[in-house]
């Protein structure tokens, strides 16, 4: 089982349920919003969390998808975890940094790990960059996913979406090509 921390402001909160409804199409997943319970399975792959539900986390497998945030406040116990970052934040960026969290960094940027090499109104095209650790261990090379989208998404929302299912070892749902 990941856990997913979302790590976004108040004012992102729209943020926090569309990333959790487009990964709940892929994952059996708990979700957990404002320390309130909203949805649960009896077996999940994921769970996710907004940053504020807890002060610490002790889990094998943590991924942090960091959209905005004043400051990283949680206690990672035990975990193997990774920072996926919005690169056009400075101040995200330099936050991140001091956590030590290995990052990936999802962006426009030729440094970037995760970028779009085109996005359209329902499609886009995922680029990862160079290769990365699934949580599993198993390493994904560099390449390209053509995706299909039911309406526009903000591409943040989209390459940190792919960042978790490369995470989490999900490439058939990559493949597949619809997010």
């Amino acid at each position: 089982m990941i856990t997913v921390i979302v790590a976004a402001s108040e004012d992102d909160s729209a943020f926090f349920s569309e990333f959790s409804s487009m990964l709940s199409r892929h994952f059996s997943a708990v979700r957990i919003h404002r320390q309130q319970l909203e949805a649960a399975c009896e077996s999940p792959e994921l769970i996710l969390c907004d940053l504020g539900s807890f002060q610490s986390v002790d889990a094998d497998k943590v991924i942090v998808v960091c959209k905005s945030l004043k400051s990283l406040n949680v206690e990672l116990k035990g975990a193997a975890a990774v920072a996926v970052v919005d690169s056009s934040d400075e101040h995200l960026l330099a936050q991140v940094s001091h956590t030590r969290l290995p990052a990936i960094t999802c962006g426009l940027k030729s440094k970037d790990t995760i970028t779009l090499s085109s996005i359209g109104a329902d499609s886009a095209v995922v680029d990862l960059r160079r290769s990365i650790s699934c949580m599993s261990g198993n390493k994904v090379e560099p390449a390209e996913f053509p995706l299909r989208t039911k309406r526009p998404i903000d591409s943040f929302m989209l390459m940190s979406v792919v960042s978790v299912l490369i995470l989490a070892g999900k490439m058939e749902s990559l493949k597949e090509g619809f997010i």
